[in-house]
Order: C-alpha cells, then sequence, then structure tokens
C-alpha cells in the first residue's frame, strides 16, 4: 500500500523600510504645525507574509492618519501594481500627532506632493520585497506596559472632561509576534499598544513613542524591521506623571516611553510560543454608522463666531491648534452647503478588515474606535491571538459608545473637524458590534 505524503505548507516572508521623513521647507500642508526640525525619522515599514497561495502585504505607516480617498489611492496602486486584491493589503497608520496627516484637511485640495511622494517609494519596496520572501518561523507572547491611562473622567452630574480617569476602562497588554528565519535570527516583529501617540505635539516631525520603540529594536536586533500596529486606543492616552491632569510631553518622556514599549516588547519575546499557519484569508466589510441630523444654521453661526473668537483670543497661529479652528470652519460651511441642497446624510461608511493568519485572528477598524470596541473583538475572538486594531485601513471620526454620546466630551464633538455632518446616534454601538459579530463569524 502506497501511503500519500502531504506538502507541507512553509511561511515565508520579506520585512523592509524606507524613509519618510518629509523634507523641512517652513509650513507644511499636511502637519497641524510649523516644522522647526527632525526629532526623529519617520517610515513606512512593510511586512510580506505568504504561504504558498496568496500573500498579503502589511504596511505600517508613522503618520498620523490616512484619510478614505487616500487610502483607496494607496491599495489601489499596490493592488495594480504587485496583483494583490485590496482586502490582502492591511495598511495602519500609527497616529502620532507629530507625523502628516494624509487627509483631505490638507490645503491642497487633492492628494497632497507628499503623499504621491510616500506612495512612489511605497510601492518600489513592495515590488522589491516580494522578490525576497524566505522561510520564517512565527512565535507569539504578550507583555504589559504602563503608561496609557483612560481619559474621560465623569464627574457626579455626568459630564466628561479630558483628565486622567485611573477607574476608567484601559488595556496595559503588549502583544508581540516575532519572526525568526531559517537560522533562529529575529528578521520582524509586530507589536501592538492601546495609547494614544500624543506626548508632543511638534514642532518636531516624531514618531512620538511607537516611533521610538520600533527605533530601538531595529537597533538592538539590527537584522529586523520592528511594525507597530495602533490597538483601538480612541479614549486612552499617555500618563506621564500620574497626577490630576495631562501635560504636554517632552522629548525625553517620548524617548523614555518608546524604551518602555521596547522592553515590554523584548520580555513577549522571551516569553512565547511557536504558531502554526498553514493559510491566510482575508475579508473586509463596510458598515454604515448611523449619524444624527445636522445642526441648524443658527447653530452652526454660533460655532463658527466662537471658533473665530477663540481664536483670536488664544493667538493660534503657528500652532496645530489653529488647523483645528480652520477645519471647523470649513465643516461649518459643509454643512450650510449640505443644508441648502437637501442633503441630509443618514450613515458615514467605515472599513472593518480582518486577516486570519493560521491561529493569528486579526480585526481592523477604520477610525479612532473606543477601546470597548477592542475589548469586545478580543471576547468574542475567545483567544488570546484574536487582536484588535484601530487606524487600520483609512483615519476616520472618533465611533464613541452609546453610553459616551450621553456623556459628551472632546471625542463626540470631534466628528465636527473629520467633516462628518453630525454626530453619531446613540444605536451606532449596536450596529458596530453587529457588523464585527459578522466579520468574525466569515468563513473560508
Amino acid at each position: 500500500m502506497m501511503c500519500r505524503l502531504e506538502q507541507v505548507k512553509v511561511m515565508k516572508a520579506a520585512f523592509g523600510r524606507v524613509s519618510i521623513t518629509p523634507p523641512i521647507n517652513g509650513t507644511f500642508p499636511d502637519f497641524f504645525f510649523q516644522i522647526e526640525g527632525v526629532l526623529d525619522e519617520i517610515y513606512a515599514r512593510v511586512a510580506i507574509l505568504d504561504v504558498g497561495s496568496l500573500p498579503v502585504v502589511i504596511v505600517a505607516l508613522d503618520v498620523l492618519g490616512v484619510g478614505v480617498a487616500e487610502m483607496i489611492d494607496l491599495e489601489t496602486a499596490l493592488s495594480e501594481k504587485v496583483g494583490i486584491s485590496p482586502e490582502r493589503i492591511w495598511i495602519t497608520g500609527s497616529h502620532s500627532h507629530s507625523a502628516p496627516i494624509l487627509c483631505p484637511i490638507d490645503l491642497y485640495g487633492g492628494f497632497s506632493p507628499y503623499l504621491i511622494g510616500l506612495k512612489t517609494r511605497l510601492v518600489n519596496l513592495v515590488v522589491d520585497l516580494l522578490q525576497k520572501l524566505k522561510p520564517i518561523s512565527i512565535q507569539f507572547g504578550r507583555s504589559t506596559c504602563n503608561f496609557n491611562v483612560n481619559r474621560r473622567r465623569i464627574d457626579e452630574n455626568g459630564n466628561c472632561s479630558m483628565a486622567p480617569n485611573p477607574d476608567g476602562i484601559v488595556d496595559k497588554s503588549v502583544p508581540v509576534i516575532s519572526c525568526r528565519n531559517e537560522d533562529g535570527i529575529l528578521v520582524g516583529v509586530f507589536f501592538s499598544y492601546c495609547c494614544h501617540p500624543t506626548i508632543l505635539l511638534g514642532p518636531k516631525i516624531s514618531g512620538d513613542y511607537p516611533g521610538w520603540a520600533q527605533l530601538l529594536l531595529e537597533k538592538e536586533y539590527d537584522s529586523t524591521v520592528a511594525l507597530f500596529l495602533p490597538g483601538v486606543f480612541g479614549n486612552i492616552r499617555p500618563h506621564l506623571e500620574g497626577g490630576d491632569s495631562f501635560r504636554l510631553g517632552t522629548e525625553s518622556d517620548v524617548i523614555s516611553c518608546g524604551q518602555k514599549l521596547a522592553e515590554a516588547v523584548q520580555d513577549g519575546m522571551q516569553n512565547c510560543r511557536d504558531l502554526s499557519i498553514d493559510a491566510i484569508y482575508a475579508w473586509r466589510s463596510k458598515p454604515q454608522l448611523p449619524i444624527d441630523k445636522p445642526l441648524s444654521n443658527d447653530e452652526l453661526d454660533y460655532i463658527a463666531t466662537q471658533s473665530i473668537e477663540s481664536q483670536r483670543k488664544n493667538d493660534t497661529s503657528r500652532s496645530w491648534r489653529d488647523s483645528f479652528h480652520i477645519a471647523q470652519r470649513q465643516w461649518v460651511q459643509q454643512v450650510r452647503l449640505e443644508n441648502a441642497e437637501g442633503h441630509r446624510p443618514s450613515y458615514q461608511t467605515y472599513t472593518f478588515s480582518r486577516l486570519q493568519l493560521g491561529e493569528l485572528n486579526w480585526v481592523g477598524l477604520s477610525g479612532e474606535f473606543f477601546l470597548e470596541y477592542g475589548t469586545y473583538v478580543q471576547q468574542l475572538g475567545g483567544s488570546e491571538t484574536t487582536l484588535a486594531f484601530g487606524y487600520t485601513q483609512g483615519c476616520q471620526t472618533y465611533v464613541p459608545t452609546a453610553e459616551a454620546l450621553m456623556q459628551g466630551g472632546y471625542e463626540v464633538e470631534a466628528y465636527k473637524r473629520w467633516k462628518q455632518s453630525a454626530p453619531f446616534k446613540p444605536e451606532v454601538e449596536e450596529v458596530v458590534k453587529e457588523a464585527i459579530v459578522d466579520l468574525i463569524n466569515s468563513r473560508p
């Protein structure tokens, strides 16, 4: 009797990076501030994973965010060049507030020269890496890091302010996925953390704490490319001193927090187990999240007047806050036009993504979702290898929970700066959770 030997599928991978640090030439429309130098280089980092069928491309950008149109442009360029469907292209932005924002808030009215240059470098890197795939092994581990905190403090009347809330929901875990070649050398590592990269707000370009963590790991392991995949941290930020309020951080704070996260990643690599990946599957969905009726013209007039007075009073020129005021007044004009034309959008479309890499189950949400949604993903997955990420396939406005929408606060009002006509309806939480369930239940 003859025995048929099954072919063992071998995971192959290639990792690389390319600088995307922009030129320093005064005011730069892709930023919320006037650039005064570079604290640390920022990069596009790429991993390509393949088990003998169709590869997946994972891109980690050191940028504040990528808008919907800009994301489609990047995906299309990569898909057409290398023949991979968009759902197998996973693009994240670290959300560093000291890095470019690739969104319509820019002053060009279209795709900026910076984005065009970034796209060219990214496509060339992916094409090159597809020729360099080599066998790897994959390990999974977890660690913890402690400088994050919930940033929504609720008073006795149920009102919300941006202040440390040590009793609020928080996730201090650091999931780590390490990749080693046939000689056991570390060639790539993925890691995540739930915390806004808002230690700095300019004026120097920086990847903030995730950028430093990546750079420190790549310095420690010189054959490695380290990719930060942002967690679901819409309501989480750094707590630098453990006091009763937040403060703007310093360059030394950025380096210190980056070091703490890099050490946590190293700890996760020391406490890991081997993973078996024999197939890679990918899914996408486009849930429509319900929004409320737009404000009246009188309400819009009041917001525009307050914005002008606040800008004049605070003398915010040459500041990142100046762009917020400008964006808010642009939003007022947009909603006025929609009201005049009778065009009242009832929903905003988001992109939900899922990658299943053997035991690994990744879910990506294309916006600033509250941590509660990331926790829901992990609960549904029922495994420590189910991971939730934000700022994936685009950066859109905050998506709060139903309770947070009733409480108000910064995140609830931020829709104005993202050119969304009105806030979400409370039922948005139910819609998001149903979409997550459908995505988790998808089968090959």
